[in-house]
């Protein structure tokens, strides 16, 4: 059964609309027969994590993954992490921002008492963790993105940045939290302010998944442009899959705004948010996606996936003409 399928399948259960819940009860874990896992990040989850409960409710299928995000000080797993992994069923996805450092810090061993306290927790903790350290770093609004200069504000050169990834990898296994998966997870962009992925490449022995973030941000008069999932994210698929030839790919965050809705961009009648989601669930030629992880926020532009009534009404659709 495809992913499209299987959601469909369980979010047509929900009534309401957009808003809708299902009833309450045993849902259905929402992976795929082929293995592919749906996951989602939901804003306000770390504070009450009820609304990961609420999402799964409003679309009918518990998630496979949860995903949230930690800062520099932090110390992970623990008891939160085990509650969102709720006894093993769910996979637990952190990204992991190192602050306001450099990355020849990392490499020189001036983090590693914080190293061994994560290090230390995870020895503790009985599940796999899947550990994204510096998120999104090839994109130029990072303050730690890698140069070949090194002037950003935080982080380095390339050369660097490989010797503090490697540094970090190295370190905790060998403290033995080899359940710490370390997903090495660029931007979908490509642009010319971003940092060639292959310039920074720390090596398939030092990553364990290839992520990749991006975003539709709809038309804008300044520099937007509607862009399907394929268009988005292949580019950088491409890149990573030659880089390592047998690591799992996950998409890490996606979501597409509402393009009837001015939510920071201009209304465009012309697409459909509800066919973009679709068309993403198919994965066209990406065959090594092993996971999907939505984005459901309202942040820089509505990217919930109840943004409207025709998102999951289209989903729902989807079902019938099946």
């Amino acid at each position: 059964m495809s992913l499209v399928v299987l959601l469909c399948v369980l979010v047509a259960a929900a009534s309401g609309g957009a808003d809708g819940r299902i009833a309450a009860g045993r849902l259905s874990t929402a992976t795929t027969g082929g293995g592919v896992a749906f996951g989602a990040f939901v804003e306000g989850m770390q504070q009450d994590p009820a609304a990961l409960a609420d999402f799964e409710q409003l679309v009918g299928a518990e998630m496979s993954i949860a995903s949230y995000y930690y800062g520099f000080g932090d110390v992970f797993p623990g008891s939160h992490e085990l509650a969102f992994a709720d006894g093993g069923r769910r996979d637990v996805l952190l990204s992991w921002d190192m602050g306001a450092t450099r990355f020849r810090g990392w490499a020189k061993g001036r983090y590693d008492g914080y190293l061994d306290r994560i290090a230390a927790a995870a020895r503790s903790y009985p599940y796999p963790v899947y550990v994204r350290p510096w998120p999104e770093m090839n994109g130029d609004w990072q303050p730690f993105q890698p140069t070949r200069s090194g002037d950003r504000p935080s982080g380095g050169t390339y050369a660097e940045f490989i010797s503090a990834w490697r540094h970090v990898v190295r370190y905790t296994r060998q403290a033995g939290a080899t359940n710490l998966r370390w997903v090495f997870d660029p931007a979908a962009d490509t642009y010319a302010g971003t940092t060639p992925v292959k310039a920074i490449w720390p090596g398939a022995a030092y990553v364990d998944v290839l992520g990749i973030d991006g975003f539709n941000w709809g038309v804008d008069a300044g520099w937007g442009r509607w862009q399907s999932f394929d268009t988005i994210f292949t580019p950088m698929y491409q890149t990573l899959t030659r880089l390592d030839p047998t690591a799992p790919v996950w998409i890490c965050e996606f979501a597409s705004k509402e393009p009837r809705v001015d939510d920071g961009a201009p209304v465009d009648p012309a697409h459909s948010k509800a066919t973009w989601l679709g068309q993403a669930l198919d994965r066209a030629g990406m065959p090594r996606v092993r996971a999907l992880v939505y984005f459901q926020a309202r942040k820089e532009r509505d990217w919930r996936v109840n943004s409207s009534d025709e998102v999951l009404e289209v989903l729902r659709g989807a079902l019938v003409e099946q």
